[in-house]
């Protein structure tokens, strides 16, 4: 019995080690404005956009902005883990004279992508959804910059 929890304990503290957070820039301060892409996309085709693109969804009003990952907790693909993690990024949606909007998208680690079965955000008629956060965390790897997040992102109309 001691053998098994002495091995239990071991698991356990390795797989806690495993799971770092991964902080990001969230001020914006280094955010590099002359890479920064503008262009429109249509509903119902994936796509994807760095942090502080600029997305014009094609038959709306709306401009959409990668702002910034808020939290990525994900598990190392190389390494296990208790609990998956998650990340999460902020979206801005401006809609034209009707204001700003920000949405919270979220994506659990360790799942396949790009994960269609991920929750749906509904938004004036529309449906959002993150099906991917790239780059994924690998253990002993340098922390991301926040310039280095790619999103794959999806829009639907609720009325299709």
């Amino acid at each position: 019995m001691k053998y098994f929890v002495v091995i239990l304990m071991v698991c356990a503290l390795t797989s806690v080690v495993g799971c770092r957070d991964f902080t990001v820039n969230q001020d914006g301060e280094n955010r590099n404005e002359q890479g920064r892409r503008e262009f429109t996309v249509s509903t119902g085709k994936p796509f994807e956009m760095n942090q502080g693109d600029l997305v014009h969804v094609e038959g709306t009003n709306f401009v959409i902005e990668f702002r910034f990952v808020l939290s990525d907790s994900r598990c190392p693909s190389n390494v296990v883990c208790i609990h998956p993690g998650d990340a999460e990024i902020l979206l801005e949606i401006k809609n034209g004279d009707d204001g700003d909007f920000q949405i919270q998208a979220h994506i659990p680690g360790l799942v396949p992508t790009p994960y269609t079965t991920n929750n749906v955000i509904q938004f004036e008629g529309y449906r959002f959804q993150l099906l991917r956060l790239s780059p994924y965390p690998v253990n002993g790897t340098d922390e991301h910059k926040e310039t280095d997040y790619t999103a794959l992102l999806s829009i639907t109309s609720l009325f299709d």
